[in-house]
């Protein structure tokens, strides 16, 4: 039939009398898929014959559309059986797999719903794993969703313990709510004094809202409390290496 259609539209004569008088004619119901899709129908003005014309453009878009049916077939095929090699930079990937700053990044994203759903219960999920691991930032997370209750049953005393535990190792965030915890007894026994010692190393690293907490307190501290917690943050802040303890000269008996 293609044969047939293509010498048909070499000659564009009528296959019935032969005459060159052709106009296009109109499609039926009945005509099938394949004439629809790849010929034009004609009629002969002087028998009124109607037959089929090859089309050229509708011919190059079937074959285009064969081609690429067969390309996307065997794609699928090579690649069904292909191993799946997960996305290693993606942080749910490196959470998993233990990596303690993606598990902070992870936490952070659930707590502010970055990227994904807001989830306080997934943030502490992921904040306690990278806290284990000794992350300050993630122990101090931790903590305030201990403090708040915040996807965690909350606890005082364990909120204070892990916020402490960062603001030993220098992180300022954690030294001014320590502070705090401290000022309004929080978790802890209310001391005046140690608050103004963390407010202090906190201010030391340039946050202004700890330097007016420390000074707020400075009318309510004797003198000798406010020089002995000078000496702690000093040493807090320039912990004495193991090599200079022991050189240094014991006092005589």
């Amino acid at each position: 039939m293609l044969a047939e259609g293509l010498n048909q539209g070499m000659r564009s004569t009528c296959p019935q009398c032969g005459s060159d008088k052709i106009r296009s004619g109109t499609r039926h119901t009945h005509d099938s898929v394949r004439h629809v899709l790849m010929y034009r129908p004609l009629r002969c003005r002087h028998c009124r014959h109607r037959f089929w014309l090859v089309s050229p453009f509708k011919l190059l878009l079937l074959l285009l559309a064969v081609g690429a049916l067969v390309g996307a077939t065997a794609w699928l095929a090579r690649n069904q059986h292909a191993p799946v090699s997960a996305p290693t930079s993606l942080p749910h990937v490196r959470a998993e797999q233990g990596d303690a700053e993606a598990q902070l990044k992870l936490g952070l994203r659930y707590a502010e719903g970055d990227g994904v759903i807001q989830n306080d219960k997934e943030a502490a999920r992921w904040f306690v794993l990278a806290a284990r691991q000794g992350l300050p930032e993630a122990q101090y997370h931790y903590g305030l969703a201990l403090l708040n209750g915040r996807g965690v049953v909350q606890d005082y005393r364990s909120a204070f313990n892990w916020i402490e535990m960062p603001a030993r190792s220098g992180y300022a965030k954690a030294q001014y709510s320590l502070g705090e915890l401290y000022r309004y007894g929080t978790g802890t026994a209310m001391d005046k004094a140690r608050a103004y010692l963390w407010f202090n190393l906190a201010a030391a690293q340039g946050m202004g809202a700890a330097a007016k907490a420390r000074d707020s307190l400075v009318r309510q501290l004797k003198p000798e409390q406010i020089s002995a917690m000078q000496e702690e943050a000093q040493r807090i802040s320039h912990p004495a290496s193991p090599a200079t303890a022991q050189a240094e000269p014991r006092a005589a008996p």
